[in-house]
């Protein structure tokens, strides 16, 4: 799926590698950003669900996101070309490529004086923490919350509660949260703060927290080192040092290359909290989070290093930061690894490429064959092709080869992963005696 955004003057392409895109003011933590007024610092978010289908949310901005002249609530409402898309008062453009070569897109139109009215009137509410303004409609989910992409569900999703949500801060806000929290309801049910006791050190012992005048963000896992296609399960802990509205809370799984950008790549984030709200200090507020790990991950090494990154939002107030390096391997890679190990091919190098999806490198030939074939390196190409693992080996030409002689096959995933390690070793084993002859 091909879809580019545009916001402002500035683009951005969505696709598999590049599945989350934050829009706000702030350019060093968004990555599509608008110098408005009007836009938050952290706006929205668009992310692609792994059928291919574009989602936009509202990240409890000050102006709100407004679809076809309606606000987003805390739901996730999936775009559609021929829509009206604005963040704050900035139009959205987002543009599908279509079989045959055609192009289907939102409209990019003038914001309406009726609309612009809407927004002053949310700005108001949020401020003064009064009622919803009269014509403010939320909307509604038009599809599941895609896999891979956490959300934590809203107190009229339990039976027994209002099918309606109190404004956030206001007095029926606050009773809803009492009533849930003496019922015993848990943290994934709450508006505001409350909700269930975060997990004692014994149960989460990898702890890193970030801190200003405003609170104190801490992350907690059960461990520091992760593997790919595997889900990150941790918890996050905010604790109110002040009396400050909060516009949202979310983490991010990050990777840093050498070659990379400076800000890093985000794999997957997590909305573990959706305002705004009005804290008062010492509120404590325990939230699970679930990130997935994809598929081809670079390994963790001196060119890459990967980390967790966690925010609190604050409106017009410094916002709170942390963040927890992790160590991030791969399970397909070192199968190989192992593979040529068992076979006395020792693996020399072997380097990611930024966002993974290929690994380039060199491993060397049991002695007797160096000298014997006058070969000291091997080189070796592994790239991730969707579902498959392609796989190939090069001899550079010597006083043997009078060309350059290349050997390449395919792993099916699901295939490399079940099989054993003698197996494995065996299949490498032929198609080294391949390249060999």
């Amino acid at each position: 799926m091909n879809v580019s955004l545009k916001f402002g003057t500035n683009t951005r392409q969505v696709d598999h590698t590049n599945p989350r895109v934050l829009l706000g003011r702030d350019e060093h933590s968004c990555e599509l950003w608008l110098h408005d007024d009007s836009v938050s610092r952290r706006h929205a978010e668009v992310f692609l669900d792994q059928g291919g289908n574009v989602f936009i949310r509202d990240l409890g901005s000050s102006n709100g996101t407004w679809v076809n002249g309606q606000a987003l609530g805390p739901q996730p409402v999936q775009l559609a070309p021929g829509q009206i898309v604005y963040v704050g008062h900035a139009p959205l453009g987002v543009e599908w490529a279509q079989a045959g070569g055609g192009r289907a897109a939102t409209v990019m139109a003038a914001l309406p004086p009726e609309l612009m009215a809407m927004m002053a009137q949310r700005q108001q509410q949020q401020m003064t923490g009064s009622a919803a303004p009269m014509g403010y409609a939320p909307v509604a989910a038009q599809a599941p919350v895609p896999m891979g992409y956490a959300q934590q569900p809203s107190p009229q999703h339990h039976q027994g509660y209002p099918q309606h949500q109190a404004a956030a801060g206001s007095p029926a806000a606050h009773q809803a949260t009492q009533a849930m929290t003496n019922a015993g309801v848990g943290v994934g049910a709450t508006v505001g703060v409350g909700g269930t006791v975060g997990p004692t050190p014994a149960e989460l012992t990898y702890r890193r927290q970030g801190n200003n005048n405003n609170g104190t963000l801490l992350i907690a896992l059960a461990s520091d080192t992760f593997a790919n296609e595997s889900t990150l399960d941790g918890f996050l802990e905010f604790t109110s040092t002040d009396r400050e509205t909060v516009a949202s809370i979310f983490i991010e799984l990050v990777e840093y290359h050498k070659k990379g950008h400076k800000k890093g790549h985000v794999w997957d984030r997590c909305l573990v909290r959706q305002g705004p709200w009005k804290t008062k200090k010492g509120d404590v507020l325990p939230m699970p989070f679930q990130l997935r790990v994809p598929s081809g991950t670079s390994i963790s090494g001196p060119d890459c290093h990967w980390a967790l990154r966690g925010y609190v939002d604050i409106a017009w107030a410094l916002d709170i930061e942390a963040t927890a390096p992790i160590t991030m391997r791969n399970r397909d890679i070192e199968k190989i690894r192992d593979a040529l190990g068992a076979l006395d091919y020792r693996v020399n190098t072997l380097d990611s490429a930024p966002l993974g999806q290929r690994y380039t490198g060199k491993f060397n030939p049991p002695m007797h064959l160096r000298k014997q074939l006058n070969i000291t390196d091997i080189n070796f190409d592994i790239e991730y092709l969707g579902t498959n693992l392609k796989v190939v080996m090069e001899v550079e030409k010597n006083k043997l080869f009078q060309r350059d002689k290349r050997q390449e096959f395919v792993f099916a995933l699901d295939m490399l992963r079940a099989a054993s390690l003698q197996d494995t070793s065996q299949h490498f084993q032929l198609e080294i005696n391949k390249l060999m002859s």
